[in-house]
C-alpha cells in the first residue's frame, strides 16, 4: 500500500468515526447530554457561589505551589503525586481556580455519561447512562465539580468498558490512569487478570508489567522531586482516625456511645474512642476476605468482570475507615449498568443529606447527642450500600447459574 492510499484510507476512517460520533450526540442529545449539562450547571453554581468546598481551594493550592521554583518540589499531602495534572489543568483557563476546575470536571463528565451508548454491551446504553444521572442527581449533583473523584471514577468505568468489550490493552490503560490519580482502580487489576485468563486459557502474566509501570510512575514523581513525599499518602492514610462517614466509625459509635469524641482533622470530620483502630482493623480484614471471595466466584464463572469490579470496589469503600461522600461517585458509574436499586438509591439520598456537614468541618460545634446521631445516619448509608449489594450480587450470581433458556425441557 502507497502513502497516499495509506493517507486516504486513514482520512476515510477518520470521517467515519466522526459522523458516527456525531449521531451518537444527536442520538444522545435529550435524554442524556441536556441532563448531564443541567446537572453540571447546578453543581457548578451550588459549588462556586455558595459552598465553596475547601477541596477545591486545596487542590489549586497544589497546583500553584508545585510550579514554584524549584518545581514540583511541592507534592500533595493525602493524594498521589501524579493527581497535579488534575490539579493543574483547570490552571490553562483564563478565569478563577473553582469554575475552571468545575468545566474541567464539566469535560469529562460528558464524555462518561455518553460512552454508555455505542458501546456494543449489553446493559452498556443509553438508559444506563440515565440512571447514572439520576444516581449522580440524588446523590452526588454538588460533589461532580468540588471534587476531583470524577476523573478517576470516569478512568475507571472505561476500564471497565474496555475489559467487557474484550479489549484488555485499553482496560489495563485506563485502570492505571485511575490508580495514579486516586489508586482505588488497582482492585479492579484480580478481576482483570481473572478475565482475561478465563478468555484466553493461561495466565496473562504480561499484564503484572502493567501494575509494575503503574507503582512505578506512582512513586517516580516523589522520588525525582521530593523524596521525602514519596510515602504521603501512606502515612496520611496510617495516622488519621476513623472518618465518621466510614463504617468503622458508626461501628465504634455503638461500641462507645458514650465515650466518643469528633474531631475536625486531616481535613476532616474524624471519630475518635477506644474501639475505633480494632473495629477499623476488623472491617479491612473482613473487607479483604470478601474480595478474596468475589475473585474465587468469578474464577469459578459465577461473576461477570463488571460484577466482580462492583462488588472489590464496594468492600474497597466500605471496609476503609476514610468513607468520604464523594466516593459514592466511585460506585455510581457501575450501578447504572443494572436497574435502578432503592436501596442505592436511598443510600445516595442520605449521602448528599449528610453532606453539607462535613463540608463545613463541623465548624459549629454541635452537641454529642448530634455527632452520634449523624454517625448512625452515615451508618445507615453504609448498610443500605450494602444490603443493595448483597441482593443484587445475590440476583447475578442466581443468574449465572440457572440454565439458559434454550435448555428448558422441551415437550414430547
Amino acid at each position: 500500500m502507497g502513502k497516499a492510499t495509506y493517507v486516504a484510507v486513514r482520512a476515510e476512517a477518520f470521517r467515519t468515526r466522526t459522523a458516527a460520533l456525531g449521531r451518537s450526540m444527536r442520538h444522545q442529545w435529550r435524554p442524556v447530554i441536556a441532563p448531564a449539562l443541567v446537572l453540571w450547571l447546578v453543581g457548578t453554581v451550588v459549588s462556586c457561589v455558595f459552598l465553596h468546598p475547601f477541596d477545591v481551594a486545596e487542590y489549586g493550592t497544589y497546583a500553584h505551589a508545585a510550579l514554584h521554583a524549584p518545581l514540583l518540589h511541592r507534592l500533595p499531602a493525602e493524594y498521589p503525586a501524579p493527581a497535579l495534572v488534575v490539579f493543574m489543568a483547570p490552571l490553562l483557563l483564563p478565569f478563577s481556580y473553582p469554575w475552571a476546575f468545575a468545566v474541567v470536571a464539566g469535560i469529562v463528565l460528558i464524555p462518561l455519561l455518553t460512552s454508555y451508548e455505542g458501546s456494543a454491551v449489553p446493559g452498556m446504553d443509553t438508559e444506563a447512562a440515565r440512571r447514572l444521572i439520576v444516581y449522580l442527581a440524588v446523590g452526588a449533583a454538588i460533589l461532580v465539580t468540588a471534587r476531583y473523584d470524577i476523573f478517576a471514577a470516569a478512568a475507571a468505568f472505561w476500564a471497565v468498558r474496555a475489559a467487557r468489550q474484550g479489549r484488555w490493552s485499553a482496560a489495563w490503560t485506563w485502570s492505571s490512569i485511575g490508580f495514579v490519580i486516586k489508586l482505588f482502580p488497582a482492585v479492579f487489576w484480580p478481576a482483570f487478570l481473572i478475565a482475561e485468563w478465563r478468555l484466553s486459557g493461561r495466565i496473562p502474566v504480561r499484564r503484572l508489567v502493567w501494575m509494575a509501570v503503574s507503582v512505578a510512575i506512582l512513586a517516580a514523581i516523589p522520588a525525582l522531586f521530593d523524596h521525602g513525599g514519596l510515602l504521603n499518602v501512606v502515612h496520611y492514610y496510617a495516622h488519621r482516625p476513623d472518618e465518621l462517614e466510614s463504617v468503622p466509625a458508626g461501628l465504634s459509635v455503638l461500641f462507645e456511645w458514650d465515650h466518643s469524641t469528633v474531631l475536625n482533622t486531616f481535613h476532616s470530620v474524624d471519630l475518635v474512642n477506644a474501639a475505633a483502630r480494632p473495629t477499623a482493623l476488623v472491617v479491612e480484614a473482613l473487607a479483604g476476605v470478601g474480595c478474596i471471595w468475589i475473585w474465587w466466584a468469578q474464577l469459578r464463572g459465577r461473576l461477570p468482570v463488571e460484577g466482580a469490579c462492583l462488588a472489590t470496589v464496594t468492600l474497597a469503600v466500605l471496609g476503609s475507615k476514610v468513607g468520604s461522600a464523594q466516593y459514592l461517585m466511585w460506585l455510581m458509574p457501575l450501578w447504572a449498568l443494572y436497574p435502578i436499586r432503592p436501596q442505592w438509591l436511598l443510600a445516595a439520598l442520605v449521602n448528599i443529606a449528610a453532606f453539607p456537614y462535613g463540608a463545613s468541618g463541623g465548624g459549629f460545634g454541635p452537641s454529642h447527642a448530634f455527632t452520634n446521631s449523624l454517625a448512625m445516619v452515615l451508618l445507615t448509608r453504609n448498610v443500605l450500600i450494602a444490603w443493595g449489594t448483597w441482593s443484587w450480587l445475590r440476583s447475578v450470581v442466581a443468574e449465572r447459574r440457572s440454565p439458559p433458556a434454550t435448555a428448558t425441557a422441551r415437550a414430547p
